[in-house]
C-alpha cells in the first residue's frame, strides 16, 4: 500500500491514492488554519490589543513568511519536501496551542511572526510534492485540486471557529483548531514521500539563481505578485469597507462564500482545460475580468452587488490561478521544485504585505481607492500579457540556451524527457 501511495501513476492519472491523500492533507491542514482565521484579531482585542497592534499581528506574519520562504525552499530541496511539510504542520499545530497561555499583545505579535514561518512550511513543499507526483501533462489540474481543497478548508474553518469560540471560549477553539493540523502531520509522515528526488545537483549558486529566474519563471512570479494583491486588500479593508457601505455580518460572510465556492467547484476543471488547451488565454481573461471587477468594487454601490460580483471574480480567479500554476510547473527545473515554490510563495506574501499596508493608509483618503489601485494593477498586467514577447513565454520549455547550459553543466545525471515521464518517487 505504501509503495502504491508513493508512486506516480504510470498511466498518467491525477486521481491516484498519493495525490488524493496529498489533497486531503492540504484540505485538513487548511481547515485548522481557517478555524482560527477570524479568531486571532478578536482574541487580540479581548486581551487588550489596540487596533494598531492587531494590524501588526497580520503584518508580522506576512513579513516573516516573505523573509523565510527562500531558506525553507532551499531546505525543502536538500532535506526532502515531505520532511519540511511534516515539520511545518507540527510546528503550526504547536503555535496554535501557544495562543492559549498568551495574553500579551506584544507576545501575540511575535507569535504571529512565528506562525508566518510555519505557514510557508506547508503549502510550498506540498505543491512541490504535487509537482513530483503529477503527470507532466496534468500539472495544472493537480494543483487545481489542491487549490480547491485549500479553499474548502478556509471556507468552512472560520464558521466553525466562530461558533465554537462563542459557545465555549477562545481557548477551547484554539485547542480544537490544532487537531486538523496534527492529523495532517501524521498522514503526511506515514503516507507521503518524505524525500522525493529525481535529480541530484551540485550546481553553483550562480547557476541556481539563473535557473530560478528564467524568463517563464519570472513571468509566473510576476503574475503571482498581481494575484496576491487581492489577498492584501482583502485582509486590510474588505470587511470594514462592506461594513461602511451598510452590509450586515451575514452579507459580509456571504461575500467570502460566493467568491470561494466557484474556486472549489471549478479549479480542477480549469486546471484540466489549461493543461489541454494552453495557459495563455485563461490567464489573460482571468486577470482582465478581475481588474474590471475591482474597479467596480471601488464605486459607491450597494453591498449586495459586491456579493453578486464575487461569483464572477471567483470564476476568473479559478481559471487564472490554475493556469499560472501550470505555467510555473512547466518551467520548473525538477531539482529546484522546493526553491521555485518558495520564491513563488514569497512573491505572493510580499505583494500581499505591501498592498495591505498601503491599503490601510489610502482607505482613509477615499474608501474605494484601494480597490481602484488593485484593479489598475490587474489591468496593467493584462495589458502586459498582450505583448507578443510576453505571450510567447507561455509556450512550454521556453528557456534560453544559455540559461539551460549554465544550469545543466552543474547537474549530475540529469534525466532525459523519457526518464522524467517514467519518474518514480523514492522515499527513505
Amino acid at each position: 500500500m505504501l509503495r502504491a501511495l508513493r508512486q506516480r501513476s504510470v498511466a498518467g492519472g491525477v486521481y491516484t491514492p498519493a495525490i488524493l491523500l496529498l489533497v486531503f492533507v492540504v484540505g485538513t491542514s487548511y481547515l485548522g488554519v481557517g478555524f482560527i482565521l477570524p479568531l486571532r484579531a478578536l482574541y487580540g482585542r479581548s486581551v487588550g490589543a489596540s487596533s494598531g497592534e492587531i494590524g501588526l499581528m497580520a503584518s508580522s506574519a506576512l513579513l516573516t513568511g516573505f523573509l523565510s520562504a527562500p531558506l525553507i525552499g532551499r531546505l525543502s530541496d536538500r532535506l526532502g519536501h515531505g520532511y519540511v511539510l511534516f515539520a511545518g504542520l507540527v510546528v503550526h499545530a504547536l503555535l496554535v496551542l501557544a495562543y492559549i497561555p498568551i495574553e500579551n499583545p506584544v507576545a501575540l505579535i511575535a507569535l504571529r511572526g512565528l506562525e508566518g514561518i510555519a505557514v510557508v512550511g506547508i503549502m510550498p513543499p506540498a505543491r512541490a510534492i504535487a509537482n513530483t507526483l503529477a503527470p507532466p501533462t496534468r500539472q495544472a489540474e493537480t494543483l487545481g485540486l489542491m487549490s480547491a481543497a485549500q479553499t474548502v478548508g478556509i471556507l468552512l474553518g472560520p464558521t466553525f471557529g466562530l461558533l465554537l469560540a462563542s459557545a465555549v471560549g477562545y481557548h477551547y477553539a484554539f485547542l480544537v483548531a490544532s487537531v486538523p493540523l496534527a492529523i495532517g502531520a501524521v498522514l503526511a509522515w506515514i503516507y507521503l514521500p518524505r524525500r522525493a528526488s529525481i535529480v541530484t545537483t551540485d550546481a553553483t549558486p550562480r547557476a541556481v539563481r539563473a535557473a530560478l529566474f528564467t524568463r517563464p519563471l519570472a513571468l509566473a512570479y510576476s503574475l503571482q505578485l498581481i494575484l496576491a494583491t487581492t489577498q492584501g486588500v482583502g485582509a486590510a479593508v474588505w470587511t470594514i469597507y462592506m461594513a461602511d457601505l451598510g452590509a450586515t455580518p451575514l452579507v459580509i460572510g456571504l461575500s467570502f462564500t460566493t467568491f470561494a465556492v466557484p474556486i472549489i467547484l471549478l479549479a480542477p476543471v480549469a486546471g484540466r482545460m489549461a493543461d489541454r488547451y494552453g495557459r495563455y488565454w485563461y490567464v489573460l481573461l482571468g486577470i482582465a475580468v478581475c481588474g474590471v471587477l475591482f474597479v467596480i468594487y471601488g464605486l459607491p454601490i450597494n453591498p449586495l452587488w459586491l456579493v453578486i460580483l464575487s461569483v464572477p471574480e471567483g470564476i476568473a480567479a479559478a481559471f487564472a490561478r490554475t493556469a499560472i500554476d501550470g505555467l510555473l510547473a512547466d518551467a520548473t527545473p525538477p531539482a529546484l521544485r522546493g526553491r521555485v515554490q518558495a520564491v513563488y510563495s514569497a512573491a505572493g506574501t510580499g505583494s500581499a504585505f505591501i498592498v495591505a499596508t498601503v491599503s490601510g493608509f489610502v482607505y482613509g483618503l477615499y474608501r474605494g481607492l484601494p480597490f481602484f489601485m488593485v484593479g489598475g494593477i490587474f489591468l496593467a498586467g493584462a495589458g502586459a500579457l498582450l505583448l507578443p514577447s510576453v505571450a510567447r513565454m507561455f509556450a512550454p520549455g521556453v528557456v534560453t540556451p544559455r540559461e539551460r547550459d549554465d544550469f545543466l553543466e552543474s547537474v549530475e545525471e540529469f534525466p532525459s524527457a523519457e526518464e522524467l515521464a517514467r519518474e518514480r518517487v523514492v522515499s527513505e
